[in-house]
């Protein structure tokens, strides 16, 4: 048995692990492929979509390096619980207090204000290790919305912080009460399969939890710490060494093959990089010849920061609306190295050595730096992004500007329209008027909900007249079609779909941001959309053009049931994004420039911009009979498509009207279709 002197344990009986000690070349290797991975999930134009799997690496090598540092300071007596949660925060937090104060002091200087608000929002979870719970609340890593956090890579430190909390606890308690090796092994194996079982189990309603959080994750460490029980028992020559790392390299690469962005992970083929990486492990080939490559070398040792600054760089370009070419590619991987290796050498290598001498004024130091790069965060966070401090001097007119840009973000008022919300099995349905009306039922994503005030009051003493919107953010109105980070799209419109045919409905009409779903991305040239397994084409769609074509065969398979059911199917084309009018651009103008004027889309280059999509509307008008509506003639006059009104923007971001402008005269295409039966809208 085990005595716990303190937070020292002694064990009665030699522990089963091996001799972790010394520097392997190959585990080393094993961090650069990882990284270099994960960098070209970001940067190789979507020809390396599986790349995010180098993250699974990464759990894998902790686990194995802490269960080798805790087990062998347990076998010896000399582990102490304070000094290895301290050897930890010397490891991670000094790169990541740097990481903060750099990036908040970047935003201070070179970002607006509100843009500046968004990366002092995030600080803090990422600085106290909580990030990967933030964001498994949101709407996941491969949502778009995401893609703009300059934070979001930190979710990994903190599932590595949160393991590193609770393991060492965890195998104090095996050394004291599961001391025999097979014990020992057993319980931890028995904890990674049902962290994997829970894993593969959960629903698609919780695949965003699933990414995110250390229960679901915690198997891929724990296989790590099987690895430092399994190499004391292997006996192998060098060449089973040698062949056992090859097929560990190859079901690597496998799973960068095989992986997806949207599907839910970790899941099955996550045991591809997790049982690649534990096999090279196993292997223990020290000298591997290619990660002893000085370049290989370099970038293993120099990941942990290379990690921490290769997604600012991302966000910096996509923020900045920068094409991602190959030649930009090059540039920003450059900058990537250049920070990485910087942040390596000046802060991990020096500063780190620094701070954690035999000298307690020194931590005081580290810790003051921590302490006030979090203060700086919430106060930034809190003031707007220093905004009333950095427009102090500016003109009245653009001042006003900026306070304009920030209302439109809040100019909305769904579902507060509602006059009532009903459950339609697990949908919500906006009521508005009568709420037995059975003329139109809505069906869309955000951009019916931003119908909702025009028609607010468009039915008020009106018996038997109404208007019913059944909405899912995010979420392109196809049934079977789900979204990248919306896993339960399609089931969902599958419903809604099925609750139209037999709800007595009239007209239903279908609303959607369509351009959005197949614009082409960094991380992928098929655009955001997937058919849910059961539904998808024998062949698998390879270009944006042929899952468009899969998307709406399935949009016209839905509407000849509506039709079959006797109902009208009217489908509302594309609508104008807010492209430079977009609100935060507007501000970020204003801000650095003074510019307060935006000139009007042209009706042609908007037509041009979205031809892929309107040419598949086309097809679905042509072969099912269903109306088309195209907002452009109601929106586009003279060949000219306005966004702003007076100097004010009419949208509330990218590509959603603001409620206040819904019941100008510019919208008075869409009354007959969704309200037939009310008497003339108010106009504005």
């Amino acid at each position: 048995m085990t005595e716990l002197a303190g937070s020292r344990v002694r064990p009665a009986a030699p522990l089963p692990i091996p001799d972790g000690a010394g520097f392997r070349s190959d585990i080393n290797g094993l961090r650069a492929i990882a990284i270099a991975a994960v960098v070209a999930f970001h940067l190789a134009n979507g020809a390396a979509p599986g790349g995010f799997v180098g993250v699974d690496v990464f759990f894998v090598i902790s686990g194995y390096l802490m269960t080798n540092i805790v087990l062998g300071g347990l076998r010896t007596g000399r582990f102490r619980l304070g000094r290895f949660y301290l050897a930890r925060l010397r490891r991670i937090g000094p790169a990541l207090v740097a990481f903060c104060a750099l990036l908040w002091l970047f935003g201070a200087v070179a970002l607006d204000p509100w843009t500046f608000q968004d990366l002092a929002k995030s600080l803090p979870y990422a600085l106290l290790f909580v990030s990967n719970i933030v964001f498994a609340r949101g709407g996941g890593y491969f949502a778009q919305d995401s893609s703009l956090n300059w934070f979001l890579h930190t979710w990994s430190l903190s599932v590595e912080w949160q393991f590193y909390l609770l393991y060492p606890l965890l195998l104090i308690a095996l050394a004291r009460w599961a001391a025999a090796p097979a014990r020992m092994w057993g319980a931890i194996a028995a904890l990674a399969a049902a962290s994997f079982i829970l894993a593969v189990a959960l629903p698609q309603r919780a695949w965003t939890l699933d990414f995110y959080v250390l229960p679901t994750r915690a198997w891929e460490l724990l296989a790590g710490a099987l690895c430092a029980g399994l190499e004391s028992r292997l006996r192998m020559t060098g060449v089973m060494r040698g062949l056992l790392h090859v097929v560990g390299m190859v079901l690597i690469a496998l799973g960068v093959a095989v992986a997806r962005p949207g599907e839910q992970w970790p899941a099955w083929p996550t045991l591809l990089p997790a049982g690649g990486a534990a096999l090279v492990i196993v292997s223990a080939l020290r000298k591997s010849g290619w990660a002893e490559v000085r370049a290989v070398d370099w970038i293993g040792r120099a990941s942990y920061s290379i990690y921490l600054w290769h997604w600012p760089v991302v966000v910096w370009m996509r923020r900045s609306a920068i094409e991602l070419t190959w030649p930009v590619a090059i540039a920003a991987l450059a900058a990537m190295l250049v920070l990485g290796v910087a942040s390596y050498w000046l802060v991990e290598r020096r500063l780190t050595g620094w701070l954690f001498a035999a000298r307690p004024w020194r931590w005081a130091l580290g810790g003051a730096l921590a302490a006030v790069t979090l203060a700086l965060a919430l106060t930034a966070g809190a003031t707007g992004g220093l905004e009333a401090l950095r427009t102090a001097g500016m003109p009245g007119p653009v001042r006003a500007a900026l306070a304009d840009d920030r209302r439109a973000a809040r100019d909305w008022a769904y579902p507060q329209v509602c006059g009532r919300l009903a459950h339609q099995g697990s949908l919500i349905s906006c009521q508005i008027g009568d709420p037995t009306a059975r003329q139109v039922l809505v069906l869309g994503d955000s951009h019916a909900d931003q119908l909702g005030p025009r028609y607010a009051h468009a039915f008020d003493h009106v018996r038997g007249a109404g208007l019913t919107i059944i909405s899912i953010a995010g979420c392109i109105p196809i049934p079977h079609v789900s979204v990248r980070g919306s896993f339960l799209c399609g089931r969902s419109w599958d419903e809604a779909y099925r609750y139209a045919e037999t709800a007595g409905f009239a007209r239903v009409v279908v609303v959607s941001a369509w351009p959005r779903y197949f614009d082409r991305h960094a991380d992928t040239l098929l655009g955001l959309t997937r058919i849910d397994r059961g539904f998808a084409p024998a062949t698998a769609p390879s270009t944006i053009e042929a899952v468009a074509d899969a998307d709406f065969t399935l949009l016209a398979a839905a509407v000849r049931r509506l039709q079959a059911h006797g109902v009208q199917v009217v489908v509302i084309g594309t609508t104008p994004g807010a492209g430079a009018s977009d609100p935060r651009a507007m501000y970020a103008r204003a801000f650095w420039r003074g510019e307060l004027a935006t000139p009007p889309l042209e009706r042609a280059d908007y037509e041009r911009q979205t031809g892929l999509v309107r040419q598949r509307l086309a097809w679905l008008g042509r072969t099912t009979g269903t109306v088309l509506v195209d907002p452009l003639d109601g929106l586009c006059l003279q060949g000219v498509c306005p966004t702003t009104e007076g100097g004010r923007t009419l949208y509330k971001d990218f590509g959603h009207y603001r409620a206040s402008m819904m019941t100008s005269a510019r919208f008075a295409y869409l009354d007959p279709w969704l309200a037939p039966a009310a008497p003339p809208i108010r106009l504005k």
